[in-house]
């Protein structure tokens, strides 16, 4: 009967080292996951960041095209209205 107890004492020991091993094993594993998840985001964040970046230069550089389109068209319609204005005094009078 004392070794039934002992033996019976041990099974009960030896399943609550387990447990604890389990237990211990779980957290780590959660806080594996967790981090990698951290990681996921930071990368997700850099990625964004970036795309951020370039969509903000694009958009400059377009910004700058258009201004300058405009200045070459403001120019432009100036040529082409003096050159109307020189048509119409090189036109005869009755032309008119």
């Amino acid at each position: 009967m004392r070794s039934a107890a002992v033996v019976f004492f041990l099974l009960l020991s030896a399943g609550g080292c387990s447990r604890w091993t389990s237990d211990s094993n779980a957290r780590d594993a959660g806080r594996d996951a967790h981090e990698a998840a951290n990681q996921a985001q930071t990368k997700t964040d850099e990625a964004a960041r970036k795309a951020g970046k370039a969509a903000h230069e694009l958009s400059r550089e377009t910004a700058e095209a258009a201004k300058k389109a405009g200045k070459e068209l403001h120019r432009v319609a100036g040529q082409a209205r003096e050159g109307w204005k020189e048509a119409g005094k090189d036109q005869p009078a009755d032309r008119k």
